[in-house]
């Protein structure tokens, strides 16, 4: 009798820990994952935001005006905006690759008219193709003049006007006449005397 009564016992206890048996889950665990899920939530909700800036595409796009592009958007993408190149466009004439600044005039120049540069036509604070001649034909041009052209100016001679040119190949063309300050044997008083007889 008292073995039946321990089977039955036995065989109770077992059903009892069956029932009651769930997964278990430490709470460092659970805190982890209910921690990952709230950072990927928050990450999901966030957007960086780059500022834009305004370009001014000029010369043989498709469609010439000012467009917003993003910051340190490639000069492509300006050239994109403005519906790509015409027919008669020299894509050699500026660099796609280089970085857009706000503010600048982009030109595109026509095949044969002489524009070709390699690393961009930026014109600023003045119509490149409105009403009267062109600033560069008067001035000279820092990213359009060939070598000869730069040593017309005041103390610049061929290893001086190399390193202009240089300078402007490494660094997508010059953005203001300022610039120039930061080629090496270029200073204040040489500046001075040559500003007034450049455009870029």
């Amino acid at each position: 009798m008292l073995f039946v009564f321990l089977f039955v016992l036995a065989i109770a206890a077992i059903l009892v820990s069956l029932n009651s048996a769930k997964p278990y889950k430490s709470s460092s665990a659970q805190e982890e994952s209910t921690i990952s899920a709230a950072n990927s939530s928050v990450e999901s909700s966030l957007t960086i935001q780059k500022p834009n800036v305004f370009v001014h595409v000029v010369g043989e796009v498709v469609n010439p005006g000012i467009f917003m592009v993003q910051s340190q958007a490639r000069l492509f993408d300006a050239i994109f905006a403005a519906g790509g190149f015409t027919k008669l466009a020299d894509q050699s004439s500026i660099n796609l690759a280089r970085e857009v600044s706000d503010g600048e005039q982009i030109v595109v120049f026509a095949v044969g008219s002489g524009g070709s540069i390699g690393s961009g036509a930026v014109i600023s604070g003045s119509s490149a193709f409105g009403g009267g001649s062109m600033q560069s034909k008067a001035l000279v041009s820092l990213n359009r003049a060939s070598q000869l052209e730069l040593e017309s100016l005041p103390g610049v001679g061929p290893t001086l006007a190399g390193r202009m040119i240089d300078w402007r190949t490494a660094n997508g063309g010059f953005k203001k006449k300022e610039d120039l300050l930061k080629v090496s044997g270029i200073g204040q008083k040489l500046f001075a005397s040559m500003k007034d007889k450049l455009t870029l």
